[in-house]
């Protein structure tokens, strides 16, 4: 049985190993742009426990702002990869989570109005996660065109109501519906495939042979 002393000596190069793996992805200009979406998320949070809406609405269009330049920079400068794709999944779903949390704890009449319709795209989302973490034991990080719909859609919805107290509910309805869409899409080829081309698009595009 390894001694605690031994156990301390073998984490430590292996603490240092990731260090120079994580220092190493985050040279890019895309990548530090996911990582400060990343650190974005705790101060928001911070933000958002102080009671300011506006300021959290303001934040979230910068995180927002960094999602669409990484992704359009790793590809006009060929430096896409797959710690990048997963950092940015990461960060994805944590601004996603946090966003609609957000507006629970800031605009509460929006969650009472809305509570249901909520609670059942959260607990869909949750299982496609799920399955994904079942199946490849990992969160699949499909770049779908109904999930960047949807992720368009719902910044484009919880900003202003964020910023401005109130919502249109066509607009909430639209953004709910497009958001459901991307997830059957996700769990479908979660499903259906057994190895997942994660730039796949659509399914309506051929498998490949």
């Amino acid at each position: 049985m390894p001694t605690p002393t031994h156990t301390h000596s073998r984490a430590r190069p292996r603490a240092r190993r990731l260090l120079a793996v994580l220092a190493r992805n985050l040279r890019t200009i895309p990548n530090q742009l996911t990582m400060l979406r990343l650190l974005m998320v705790p101060a928001l949070w911070a933000l958002a426990l102080l009671g300011k809406p506006v300021w959290v609405g303001v934040g979230v269009a910068a995180a927002a702002t960094t999602d669409m330049l990484d992704g359009y920079l790793s590809r006009k400068w060929n430096q896409t990869s797959v710690f990048g794709s997963r950092m940015d999944s990461v960060a994805d779903h944590l601004l996603a989570i946090s966003t609609a949390l957000w507006l629970a704890l800031l605009r509460p009449h929006f969650f009472h109005e809305q509570k249901w319709t909520m609670i059942a795209w959260a607990a869909f989302a949750l299982f496609v996660l799920a399955v994904s973490w079942l199946k490849f034991r990992r969160f699949v990080d499909l770049h779908l065109y109904t999930s960047k719909a949807a992720v368009i859609l719902a910044f484009l919805f919880g900003i202003p109501l964020l910023v401005l107290g109130d919502y249109h509910p066509a607009h909430f309805y639209l953004t709910w519906a497009v958001c459901l869409l991307a997830a059957a899409e996700s769990l479908w080829v979660i499903l259906t495939r057994d190895r997942v081309d994660e730039h796949i698009g659509t399914v309506l595009r051929p498998r490949r042979s």
